[in-house]
């Protein structure tokens, strides 16, 4: 992102027009959503696997139109109580576990982790709405991600030791490093921008197909079982978020 800023269209005089309140919300949004949401995602797919933990928060298109309603006085949207029972009936489908492979305990606390993760993403794309009207997409992911790597590396590496980084071996690294610049960086560039041009539900909205990518891949590159109870959870929970728009 750095490297980029030199040929971004936006100069960096116009960073001196931001308030003090869109930088506070722009911290707000990068620490709840990826810092702290992303975090329990990871550890969701640990828990449930990719398949159920992408379509759980995959809704976040539905928290998104919640916080935006509440946040930025949005219209409500009545299409949102339609698309919320068909996500709640999805997420009873996706809690039918695999009696060989998941406990009850371990099956209910992924789910609790992908729908917390999925609030705080909502709340994270609110805000960016607001905290981004002085600045360009690539200017706010040159702010955020240095600041997102600090704080995490403050809250999680430094507590720890590094003793879990030292068994990381480098072709974990490189795996690792390449979600980051296609989903943090290419990724989020993309998204910002969407958001900065329409409504942030609407972006969302557009982006929650990939849990059905998701499922794809895992099922093919992962060999995840993918059992009627999970493929129907997912197919609600797609629907439930277009019938939003």
């Amino acid at each position: 992102m750095w490297v980029a800023l030199p040929f971004d269209s936006a100069a960096l005089s116009s960073l001196l027009d931001v308030s003090a309140a869109e930088w506070g919300m722009l911290f707000a949004s990068f620490s709840v959503g990826i810092a702290f949401g992303d975090t329990l995602y990871l550890v969701a797919i640990k828990e449930i696997g990719i398949s159920r933990t992408m379509a759980l928060t995959g809704t976040f298109p539905l928290t998104t139109l919640f916080w935006q309603t509440v946040l930025l006085d949005y219209p409500f949207e009545p299409s949102l109580a339609i698309g919320g029972g068909l996500v709640v009936l999805g997420v009873v489908c996706l809690s039918y576990g695999n009696p060989e492979t998941d406990t009850s305990a371990r099956l209910y606390f992924g789910i609790a982790l992908a729908l917390v993760a999925s609030l705080m993403w909502g709340f994270s794309a609110t805000l960016l709405k607001p905290a981004t009207v002085h600045m360009s997409s690539l200017q706010a992911n040159a702010i955020r991600m240095p600041l997102i790597a600090l704080l995490v590396y403050l809250v999680r590496v430094v507590p720890s030791g590094n003793r879990r980084m030292r068994g990381i071996s480098w072709r974990s690294f490189l795996i690792v490093g390449m979600t980051g610049v296609l989903g943090l960086g290419l990724g989020a560039n993309l998204f910002i921008y969407a958001i900065s041009q329409a409504s942030p539900a609407k972006v969302v909205t557009l982006t929650s197909s990939s849990p059905l990518f998701g499922m794809i891949m895992a099922a093919i590159f992962l060999k995840e079982p993918i059992t009627r109870w999970i493929a129907s959870g997912m197919l609600l929970c797609l629907v439930g978020v277009w019938v939003v728009i």
